[in-house]
């Protein structure tokens, strides 16, 4: 009876190992999703500003701060209050005002950072290519959503296609019997 408690506590304890292992390479590869998709974000902006080199060099540092910096604190609210995750079903009225209240805080100082570095974005561009920042993050994620769309629609299509094809070889399988 000990070696098989012995072997239950292995796989148990090896189970674990493996759940930790997994869970660091799929934050990993999250982490490295999202610093790609930061990549193509600042090569879209650099590419829809055309930047000259000088324009480049002063504004690209400032950019990559205020990235930065919105992800930080997007970070820092999703931390404290993940609206995701909260439900709302069994709230009472007070928890409610509490959530209200730091959704507004964390968009106030999401609006201060613009403020701060729309200012900052004046000081090294012409005041059209600060105006195009925002268009173009605005074209980035419309387009962003729209090829997520796409990929989702073409993967429901090869879906529906392997359930045909298995529904036909089901058929074939009854046909022959």
């Amino acid at each position: 009876m000990k070696p098989l408690l012995k072997t239950y506590k292995n796989t148990f304890i090896m189970r674990k190992i493996i759940a930790l292992v997994l869970f660091g390479l799929f934050t990993l590869a999250s982490f490295a999703q999202g610093d790609k998709l930061r990549e193509e974000k600042v090569k879209y902006i650099k590419k829809k500003l055309a930047l000259t080199v000088d324009e480049e060099k002063k504004f690209m540092p400032l950019y990559e701060q205020y990235l930065d910096s919105t992800a930080n604190l997007k970070k820092d609210f999703k931390d404290d209050v993940d609206l995701a995750e909260v439900d709302l079903t069994f709230m009472n009225d007070e928890d409610c005002e509490k959530l209200i209240n730091e959704v507004i805080k964390f968009k106030e100082k999401e609006l201060e950072l613009i403020k701060k570095y729309t200012t900052e974005f004046k000081k090294v561009l012409p005041i059209k290519k600060v105006a195009m920042i925002f268009k173009a993050e605005a074209d980035f994620k419309k387009d962003l959503i729209k090829q997520l769309r796409k990929e989702k629609f073409k993967e429901r299509k090869e879906k529906l296609k392997e359930r045909k094809e298995k529904q036909k070889d089901r058929k074939k399988e009854e046909d022959t019997e």
